[in-house]
């Protein structure tokens, strides 16, 4: 929990070592498919073990929170992290990938988390979560995502892009299934639910650590020892995006409940999945595409994301979280 808990100041203890390693003993040189298995094996697999796409299917019939979670995440997000893009990162290729990531992978256990703080409704969350990463899946990662990066930006090949998706979305979600069905019918839920699920978070904590350490400790980093402007101009483009997400959830969770769509317990919900971004997805797409060397680059923009994030959701929660939900009161008699 201490890890879990701290690790957006862990992040930023592993990229100020990785960058002195470099600095001061010339770095290390990692295959990249080493890195790709740590992250598979240590960081997604520990999260598909914990997420029950099947959840998705009995909640089909009812399309509203579906059809207006998915609009803020695929069409508002998107398009707000390429026009802020584009006017602040113009000259900055692999940092405005970043952006573009985090723009298309949304939710995380962080939405089904502060859902559960702010009293609103944990159902939803938990079907809302898993359908906005397929969505990503199918949908964001390999049509959007080429589609906003074509032109003077950089080409993105689709069919690598499906190819890693399916290396390190379907492979990890298959497996994890497997694995978490097994371990049911071994050893009873209960166990599952007390011993391998808060553990396998750990793990996948302990396992994004290790590879920021190991990217950033890369030797190709001297670029970013002799360019560190880099993180002040990534760092704007971030906390814009956030706010942005932030406004247009807040303002379209307002004119659902004002206007009967959603109940305000249901439509709250959609802030928690609008405004967390599965970094951990983002860095495994960005690793299993880019070179290693441009992955550094794309890395920083992912982790200051996430040390945005991370307070950010938590201020939220605590100052306005609950008050959002009761002062929304029951809105429509729509359930989630």
């Amino acid at each position: 929990m201490f890890l879990k808990k701290n690790l957006h100041y862990f992040m930023v203890a592993a990229i100020v070592i990785g960058l002195l390693n470099v600095y001061v003993w010339g770095g290390v040189s990692i295959p990249k498919s080493v890195l790709i298995f740590i992250m598979i094996a240590f960081v997604i697999f520990p999260v598909m073990l914990n997420t029950r796409f099947e959840q998705i299917f009995a909640h089909f019939r009812e399309p509203r929170p579906i059809f207006c979670s998915l609009v803020l995440n695929f069409i508002i997000s998107p398009l707000a992290a390429f026009i802020i893009g584009r006017i602040f990162l113009a000259d900055q290729p692999f940092l405005f990938v970043g952006l573009m990531l985090i723009a298309l992978i949304p939710t995380s256990s962080m939405s089904i988390a502060w859902t559960a703080f702010a009293e609103a409704k944990v159902a939803t969350a938990l079907y809302l979560t898993p359908l906005n990463i397929l969505f990503a899946a199918f949908v964001g990662l390999p049509v959007i995502f080429p589609l906003l990066l074509k032109g003077d930006m950089i080409a993105i090949d689709k069919v690598l892009v499906m190819k890693n998706i399916l290396m390190v979305f379907f492979l990890p979600l298959i497996l994890g299934s497997i694995a978490r069905q097994g371990l049911i019918r071994w050893k009873g839920n209960d166990f599952f639910q007390q011993r391998i699920k808060p553990n396998a978070g750990t793990v996948a904590a302990a396992g994004i650590l290790v590879m920021i350490l190991l990217v950033m400790s890369q030797q190709r980093n001297t670029v970013l020892l002799n360019n560190y402007s880099v993180f002040i101009v990534g760092i704007v483009p971030v906390v814009l995006y956030y706010i942005v997400m932030y406004t247009a959830s807040i303002l379209w969770t307002k004119f659902l409940i004002d206007r009967g769509v959603l109940a305000g317990e249901v439509a709250v919900v959609l802030i928690y999945t609008s405004a967390a971004r599965h970094i951990n997805l983002s860095i495994a797409i960005a690793l299993s595409t880019f070179a290693v060397e441009h992955v550094s680059l794309i890395m920083i923009v992912l982790i200051m994301a996430y040390l945005v994030q991370v307070p950010g959701l938590a201020f939220f929660a605590q100052k306005y979280g609950k008050l959002f939900v009761k002062s929304a009161g029951d809105g429509a008699p729509t359930a989630g």
